[in-house]
């Protein structure tokens, strides 16, 4: 492992028992106060590992999902585990006795559950599928099991969901090239939801299609920001858009802010601040984005020391990504091919995960967090200072 410095280091956390070489990652998440963390190494289990002096240590394996698990979330609150798998089956895990005890969630898909997440306040949970649809799933204590409700409307498959601190609210994207926002409130979970984005957004029930907005790539991600008032998303022809969510307006309808990358396309995002969100994905280099001046902008890249001397530099970036795919191909070489070579970065192939804790993020400022990709490395990353960030800014 690369020592701790200035980008944090880098653990290896799985190898394989047989080849010895690191197995990819496809989620982690952290607990509360970041001293343990769940992570898949791209099959059917789930390790969970305490992380202390700077070391991982393995304490429990998760199997029971029969498939490649996709995504993960830890509730900081209640210090439960949601996830889900290609499986089509999604698990609350609650710690009993020292054990990991799973629940099995009702999910009613007849195609694999792509990604999930806990709502705020860790009383539901939604699931984004392969079947044109999302699951959103709450406890049902007379049976000892968590059901869900299908929302759909969706033209292809859905790869992320986010929640609107109301708790009363998802944001989806899909490979329809759009986000699509509902309304989540479930009877006898949630109280009667408020008209947040005025009569013209319907808030009655579950499923409700409050707005729809396009673009122009499949959505790999999407997020709120603390408060609610800033929807971001990025999508495969490497761009990142923000969306102003203000109360008695309609997300959207105001226009949609799109800043494109200089590199390749993100496919994890993470707010760090209001003001801040840190992206990554085939890249593997975490890139910051701020907004100044009530402008969105990209910023310096967390593992280029050169970013930090102001941006300019897209067009190299963007050649120097494409040069890599022409000596692949002239060189006959390819993933895993075992040319020897090794980049200049952290992580050696594709980030799949971004990930922070409540220890980490007080007051919803986030100071520290992780990434994984499929290296089968997991990286530290300190946020940059914001004079440091603003400085890299081309506004």
């Amino acid at each position: 492992a690369r020592p701790e410095g200035a980008s944090g280091g880098y653990h290896v956390l799985k190898l394989d028992d047989q080849s010895k070489r690191p197995l990819a990652v496809s989620a982690h998440a952290w607990n509360k106060d970041g001293t343990m963390v769940a992570f898949c190494p791209m099959n059917n289990e789930i390790h969970i590992a305490s992380f202390e002096g700077g070391a991982f240590k393995v304490l429990h394996v998760l199997k029971e999902h029969d498939q490649r698990v996709t995504a993960i979330d830890w509730g900081a609150a209640k210090n439960r585990i949601v996830s889900c798998a290609e499986d089509r089956n999604a698990y609350v895990w609650d710690l009993k006795d020292g054990l990991w005890v799973p629940t099995l969630a009702v999910l009613r898909i007849n195609r694999a559950a792509t990604y999930c997440k806990w709502s705020p306040n860790e009383e539901k949970f939604a699931v984004a599928s392969g079947q044109k649809c999302l699951a959103v799933c709450y406890y049902e204590a007379e049976n000892n099991w968590w059901i869900s409700k299908l929302v759909d409307g969706f033209e292809s498959s859905v790869l992320t969901v986010a929640w609107h601190p109301s708790n009363v609210v998802i944001a989806a994207g899909s490979t329809d090239c759009t986000v699509r926002m509902f309304c989540a409130a479930i009877k006898g979970v949630d109280k009667k939801p408020p008209e947040l984005f005025g009569p013209d957004a319907p808030m009655k029930k579950i499923g409700d299609l409050i707005c729809t907005i396009p673009s122009k790539g499949w959505v790999h991600d999407v997020a709120f920001s603390s408060s609610g008032s800033v929807l971001a998303f990025t999508t495969h022809d490497s761009a990142v858009h923000f969306v102003l969510c203000q109360e008695g307006q309609v997300p959207g309808s105001g226009g949609v802010e799109t800043v494109r990358a200089s590199g390749l396309p993100h496919v994890r995002m993470l707010f760090l601040s209001e003001d801040c969100v840190v992206c990554g994905g085939h890249d593997n280099n975490p890139t910051v984005f701020a907004r100044k001046g009530g402008r969105w902008a990209e910023g310096r890249r967390l593992d280029d020391e050169k970013s930090a001397k102001g941006q300019g530099q897209g067009a190299s970036a963007r050649n120097a990504a494409f040069n890599k795919f022409e000596m692949a191909s002239q060189q006959g070489l390819g993933e895993g091919s075992g040319g020897g070579s090794s980049l200049n970065t952290l992580h050696q192939n594709c980030i799949s995960g971004l990930a922070t804790c409540q220890a980490w993020a007080p007051g919803g400022q986030c100071a520290k967090f992780s990434s994984v990709g499929l290296d089968g490395r997991l990286c530290f990353w300190k946020v940059p200072k914001l004079e440091e960030l603003f400085s890299a800014l081309a506004v």
